[in-house]
């Protein structure tokens, strides 16, 4: 009975279902109908009609079928921002893209996501937790919660929400006694952390309203701190105060040095079709995470396509005249020689306005110096990479592009000897 009750509310008025199944009926009516009298009449002007009719059919049946669809979209995805075919391609053909672990922080990892989504849905993203600066590190401070800003950031690269909603996430308080120079996203994942007792779930429940394409992963669910040793001896603790001065880092350690790495992310990089380390500040957005020794042996032993991407300008404080080989020997020096074996520079033509701009805080265009990159048993891959809008920094769609280049030219090349 209640079975029965329930397939009578599938015709309840208002739901414009009624309508569409009438059609499609009328058409297999009509098909019927006509088929049965095309197959005995042979008068000439008969099966004219009944051809007629039974065209008439096949129409009903087609445009019945075809608006009940669109009326089930519609009452499902009301928003319409996007077209039906969309939304079948993203969910069936991007499902079956290939699995990425991408690893970093800051703007330079959410800058490759958000390339990337367009290619699979099989993104994980793991993200630093060491930020202590800005927004991220007071509320780190003042609630005892990891920072949040790095994730918001890449979870917001990969949402399929509405514009507004992402717009929503990154918006940053700009008054208001206590709030100001907050973002939006931070705090309401601090919220949810409170509501839901954990910072791994906040992030999971943020993902959902975002509806994400991925996943976003916290490298660590420990408190985890930087601390820095110079060339001068000297050292430095908290993320926010490493990269401030004129001194040259000559190491970087997390505290606490056990803190253990997120079951997630290890698992993540176990079913990795692709690691990617970058683009990003080199010590205190990338190395964090590598810093975790479970992290960085885990993808040490994995045998797959693993790609540093390495930044198209120095960063002040950090990579004062840094070639492309000088970043990579940083992380081989701080991690083992097999976490990497594949490395993307820019070979793209950096526009002379920014350049000066950027000269004023600093920062030059790396080197590609490719020799010595392959001396290090690296295969060198050299492409246009660059923005050419505001900033000197990687093209999400440029970077996607060329990672995915690779990644088919690796499986070609895998497949083909493991036949042999």
């Amino acid at each position: 009975m209640k079975k029965f009750f329930k397939f009578i509310r599938w015709f309840y008025p208002g739901l414009k279902i009624k309508r569409w199944i009438s059609l499609f009926l009328i058409g297999i009516f009509l098909i019927l109908i006509s088929s049965t009298h095309l197959s005995k009449d042979t008068n000439f002007i008969f099966r004219i009609v009944y051809t007629v009719v039974f065209a008439s059919g096949v129409i009903c049946i087609i445009g019945g079928v075809a608006y009940l669809i669109k009326s089930f979209f519609d009452a499902i995805y009301p928003q319409k921002e996007k077209d039906l075919i969309d939304i079948i391609y993203e969910k069936r053909f991007l499902s079956k893209g290939p699995k990425i672990v991408a690893v970093g922080g800051g703007t330079g990892l959410s800058t490759v996501l958000e390339g990337l989504k367009g290619y699979t849905s099989n993104i994980s993203a793991i993200v630093t937790v060491a930020d202590e600066g800005g927004s991220s590190g007071r509320l780190r401070e003042e609630f005892g919660i990891l920072p949040p800003g790095d994730i918001r950031n890449c979870l917001v690269s990969l949402a399929e929400a509405p514009m507004l909603m992402r717009n929503l996430f990154q918006y940053r308080f700009e008054g208001g006694e206590g709030i100001k120079g907050h973002s939006f996203g931070n705090i309401f994942i601090t919220a949810l952390t409170e509501v839901t007792g954990s910072f791994k779930d906040a992030v999971k429940e943020s993902s959902k309203v975002l509806a994400i394409r991925g996943k976003v992963l916290p490298s660590s669910l420990n408190n985890v701190r930087l601390r820095a040793e110079y060339m001068d001896g000297s050292v430095a603790e908290g993320e926010d105060k490493i990269s401030t001065g004129e001194k040259l880092i000559k190491h970087i350690y997390i505290k606490p040095e056990d803190a253990k790495a997120n079951p997630e992310a290890i698992e993540a990089i176990k079913d990795a079709d692709i690691i990617i380390l970058g683009p990003g500040s080199l010590f205190t957005s990338i190395l964090p995470n590598l810093l975790i020794k479970e992290i960085s042996e885990e993808i040490t032993v994995k045998d797959t396509l693993k790609i540093y991407i390495c930044n198209v300008m120095t960063q002040h404080g950090e990579t004062d005249g840094f070639t492309a080989a000088d970043h990579l020997e940083v992380i081989l020096n701080h991690t083992t020689d097999n976490i990497i074996n594949c490395c993307l520079v820019n070979a793209g033509r950096l526009d002379y306005s920014l350049l000066l701009r950027y000269s004023k805080e600093k920062s030059f265009p790396v080197i590609p110096d490719k020799n010595r990159l392959r001396m290090m048993g690296m295969k060198v891959i050299e492409d246009d990479l660059v923005s050419k809008v505001d900033y000197l920094r990687h093209d999400s769609d440029k970077t996607a592009k060329v990672i995915m280049h690779v990644y088919n030219e690796w499986k070609r090349r895998w497949i083909k000897s493991n036949k042999k």
